[in-house]
């Protein structure tokens, strides 16, 4: 699930994710990838939301700098809680990657691959689920919503403007949240 997604920063509001501090500008990126730097707004507690620039590929805290652990560039919300690679991170460190978009491949009888492009309806940016350790962040997945489960068996969790407060929030998530 969502290895590749695109950002228009043109469509990015820093007044809707209440941004204070801007520690990155994001240049138009139409295929990111993961590994690359990329836009991401998390809670700094003593300036405010910042917008900067984080790896796409959680290392956890624990990992040994030179480790050869898997790509974790997406954690399933079902166990993000509770996996020792996560769960810290979600805890305390839980921020929103912005997108205008995200891609996800179906594969085709024939075993190629084909590609769709998710967006917002009103053209607006999404907010994905995500969390940081360090320099680097991981988005959340869940099950698919009615559109993207003909196409693939995940998507990113895209959060509500209304959900942004409580996703920056210090206090533990309950479960159902």
């Amino acid at each position: 699930m969502c290895g590749r997604y695109t950002l228009d920063p043109t469509k990015l509001s820093l007044k809707e994710f209440r941004v204070s501090q801007v520690r990155y500008t994001p240049p138009a990126r139409f295929n990111i990838a993961p590994t690359t730097g990329i836009a991401v707004v998390r809670q700094d507690p003593k300036d405010g939301r910042e917008l900067v620039e984080m790896r796409w590929g959680l290392i956890p805290v624990w990992a040994k700098a030179d480790s050869k652990l898997p790509l974790m560039i997406n954690a399933r919300a079902e166990t993000v809680a509770s996996k020792p690679s996560y769960r810290s991170a979600f805890k305390s460190r839980r921020c929103i990657v912005p997108a205008t978009g995200y891609y996800e491949w179906k594969k085709l009888p024939d075993g190629t691959k084909q590609p769709y492009y998710f967006t917002r309806a009103n053209g607006g940016v999404l907010a994905f689920g995500a969390i940081w350790e360090g320099e680097t962040v991981a988005t959340i997945t869940t099950a698919p919503n009615r559109e993207a489960s003909a196409v693939h068996d995940r998507m990113p969790v895209i959060l509500r403007d209304d959900q942004y407060e409580r996703w920056f929030s210090p206090e533990p998530l309950s479960e159902e949240e």
